[in-house]
């Protein structure tokens, strides 16, 4: 560890890609890492929206929830008496419990989906894409980060059942939307920020967004004129 600190970030990537090592970061870089994948896998969003404004999901989403509005999705959740304890560090305790290829929503529901370092523990990635697209709604976007093999390890030898099934890169992911997602969007982004150990892509789904709208003010019904249609539930 002495002797890598003192090498460059560039030259500690290279070192790993090298010698088939995992990179290692130090200090700021970690934070400056992890906020550069959140920054690329949120241009998922529809272009003219904030977080707010929008419905979506961040799948396997860990400790790393990212913002109050977006809804956190994963097979396990921190249980509220090991909060204060401290383990199951990397879950959240409010995260929507679901399997990441059984979501509890109708096709073409949501706004975008983000999922950081999760998609590498999926032994079929091409599916599980296209069902992710389904639910999205035209021009929802879909934000993805993955581990660079060769900053990182070699899938092939990963013997952890939970652990890397297959080895990304960008140039596999250009390949797979070629041949597996070209159909249903448009890849939009593609490897664009500097930190080697992952890397981003956006895919935008086919269509002209519609965001959320309130319901037409004047078909709402009061108190009084639920009474006046014999509709208004009374107790006694």
């Amino acid at each position: 560890m002495a002797l890598m600190q003192d090498l460059t970030l560039s030259e500690r990537e290279e070192f790993a890609r090298k010698f088939k090592t995992m990179v290692l970061y130090f200090g700021d870089e970690v934070p400056a890492a992890q906020a550069a994948e959140e920054e690329a896998a949120l241009r998922a969003l529809p272009r003219g929206y904030d977080l707010g404004e929008l419905n979506g999901l961040n799948i396997g989403c860990g400790n790393r929830t990212i913002h109050p509005a977006i809804v956190p999705v994963d097979i396990m959740r921190k249980p509220p008496a090991d909060q204060i304890a401290g383990s199951h560090p990397h879950l959240s305790e409010n995260a929507l419990l679901s399997a990441p290829d059984d979501l509890p929503f109708k096709e073409g529901s949501l706004d975008y989906i983000v999922a950081l370092h999760m998609l590498e523990h999926i032994g079929d990635p091409v599916s599980l894409v296209r069902y992710w697209l389904s639910l999205l709604k035209p021009g929802g976007g879909l934000g993805i980060v993955l581990p660079d093999w060769h900053y990182t390890w070699d899938a092939r030898f990963d013997r952890n059942t939970l652990g890397h099934k297959w080895n990304c890169t960008p140039a596999l992911v250009r390949q797979l939307y070629e041949e597996h997602w070209r159909d249903l969007a448009e890849l939009e982004h593609l490897d664009t920020y500097p930190y080697r150990i992952s890397f981003d892509f956006v895919l935008r789904k086919h269509g002209t967004f519609v965001p959320f709208r309130l319901p037409d003010a004047s078909t709402f019904k009061s108190g009084f004129q639920l009474e006046k249609e014999g509709r208004f539930l009374h107790g006694e």
